[in-house]
């Protein structure tokens, strides 16, 4: 599972930045990153945890994700669950995900189509993660915002895609507590989620 992890890795970009050198680039920056603060996970884990997130936070579009995550529930969310659940299900995706990779320091990760930033606003780019686990397949779907700046939406994991399944595990949650938005966010897991577990 924690090479599978490495599939919630997005780039750090800046607007003239094509998808794939983004996604190229912040393959780098996250190990560089591991190897400086992954020591930390035991004695500082929101250090290592703060490191990672600043990693991810310039392009991965949390707010989106988690807005496709609650599915059909989050037009009935108050706007005050919606941010609340954006914000629990933020720290906790990254604390899974730090943890999972805390204990890379190489890997040969490389995009297999890369090219020219497209003309249109969407873009699906394919990398390929070997690890001692072995070859993980990973297909980004990135977004270009109004400000021209290309953002992180999802992710296809061998063929699993993790947005569908997320958002399929917060309906069994809503309907396992009755309907309790409040509860469903305050027991949500990404930990759980990732692994499959209900």
């Amino acid at each position: 599972m924690s090479a599978a992890l490495l599939c919630l890795v997005a780039p750090f970009a800046t607007a003239a930045q094509n998808p794939y050198t983004m996604i190229e680039g912040v393959s780098g920056q996250l190990l560089n990153t591991i190897r400086a603060e992954g020591q930390h996970l035991s004695a500082n884990p929101q250090r290592y945890y703060a490191a990672v997130d600043r990693v991810l936070a310039p392009v991965v579009d949390f707010d989106f994700i988690a807005r496709g995550v609650m599915g059909s529930y989050a037009k009935k969310a108050t706007p005050a669950q919606r941010a609340k659940f954006a914000s629990t299900f933020r720290r906790d995706l990254v604390a899974t995900f730090a943890r999972g990779v805390a204990t890379f320091g190489d890997l040969d990760v490389k995009v297999i189509n890369p090219g020219t930033a497209p003309s249109g606003n969407r873009v699906n780019v394919l990398q390929e993660v070997r690890s001692n686990e072995g070859l993980t397949k990973v297909s980004y779907t990135l977004v270009r915002n109004r400000s021209g700046q290309w953002k992180l939406i999802n992710v296809i994991l061998n063929g699993v895609n993790l947005g569908k399944t997320f958002r399929g595990q917060f309906a069994q949650a809503m309907q396992a507590n009755n309907g309790n938005i409040d509860k469903v966010i305050a027991g949500w897991s990404a930990a759980d989620k990732v692994a499959g577990n209900p």
